[in-house]
């Protein structure tokens, strides 16, 4: 084994931790808002892009900074890598170094996780109406990490608090229409057959970026036809639908935060240049881009990986 390899492998534990999940998964997560499968005009999903790129190069800096190496020693650590480092990786991971790097990816990630979402945010009402057990988690499948299991289950329970407190005092309209949107399946499979199709082109982004291959977007899916439901009647649904997701994400936010306020206290190894950071990006602070070469160099590494594993 190199005497560098503690180097990557101090870097695996610190992307499968809260220092750097926390503000990464925010900020996928709130900014995914305005990505649509449908958009023709994309400046703005560029410069958000940029906005992920600064931060992704803000956290690794500094990580650096925390463990005393420069970029130059990271790069080389990177070319000397143990094998293996795959089965180390949640899925999740390999796409949030990535999609820093490649902007097609970045999108596909974006407007996927913008539908899985809503799609959450429904599966959660549902739960409140007694439709699916309070044992199942929305998003329940492999893509999701035990981290981000134990946050949905947290959020769970919040929601299902908060609608009980709620519910003496919610309208007979806001009653109607949250019935009207868990009893119809329709918009639900709508939801289910875009989020697969985003899936999937994730993937094809993923692959075409390992290749070298330029990317073609695949045949646009089978529409759930709703020509049941009234236009101002969906109008309203999917508006519902969307502010629900939007407390999703500030319970969500809040438990990411106190994820990262326990590892902090119980952690022994203390990462106080990674945590600021990291604090600082959840507060919406701009930051300034830092060590491009070990984003490259970790991008690279894990391509590597992944192409002879």
């Amino acid at each position: 084994m190199s005497e560098d390899s503690w180097v990557f492998d101090s870097l695996v534990g610190f992307l499968r931790g809260p220092v750097w999940n926390v503000p990464i998964l925010t900020f996928i997560e709130h900014k995914s808002l305005i990505f649509e499968a449908s958009c023709e005009d994309e400046s703005e999903y560029g410069k958000i892009h940029e906005e992920y790129k600064n931060l992704v190069d803000f956290m690794l800096g500094s990580y650096m900074e925390d463990i005393g190496i420069t970029p130059e020693q990271f790069e080389a650590a990177c070319g000397k890598a143990s094998g293996h480092i795959k089965s180390q990786f949640h899925q999740t991971l390999f796409e949030q170094v990535w999609a820093a790097d490649d902007y097609e990816i970045f999108k596909r990630m974006m407007i996927q996780k913008n539908i899985e979402l809503q799609l959450q945010a429904l599966e959660l009402l549902q739960q409140r109406h007694g439709i699916i057990p309070e044992s199942y988690t929305p998003g329940d499948g492999d893509e999701m990490s035990p981290e981000e299991r134990a946050i949905m289950e947290q959020v769970i329970k919040k929601s299902l608090e908060e609608h009980k407190s709620m519910q003496e005092g919610m309208d007979q309209e806001t009653q109607d229409l949250e019935k009207a949107i868990v009893e119809s399946n329709e918009q639900k499979s709508q939801l289910e057959a875009e989020n697969q199709r985003e899936r999937e082109m994730l993937e094809k982004a993923l692959k075409m970026s390992l290749s070298d291959n330029s990317y073609s977007a695949p045949s646009a899916p089978t529409v759930v036809p709703q020509t049941t439901i009234d236009p101002e009647e969906l109008r309203k649904r999917q508006e519902y639908l969307k502010s629900q997701r939007d407390r999703l994400l500030a319970l969500k936010k809040q438990e990411r935060e106190k994820q990262l306020a326990e590892f902090e206290h119980n952690s022994s190894q203390k990462r106080p240049k990674s945590s600021r950071a990291a604090r600082r990006a959840l507060s919406g602070n701009t930051i300034d881009a830092q060590t491009l070469k070990v984003r490259k160099a970790l991008a690279a590494r894990l391509k590597a990986e992944v192409i002879d594993g």
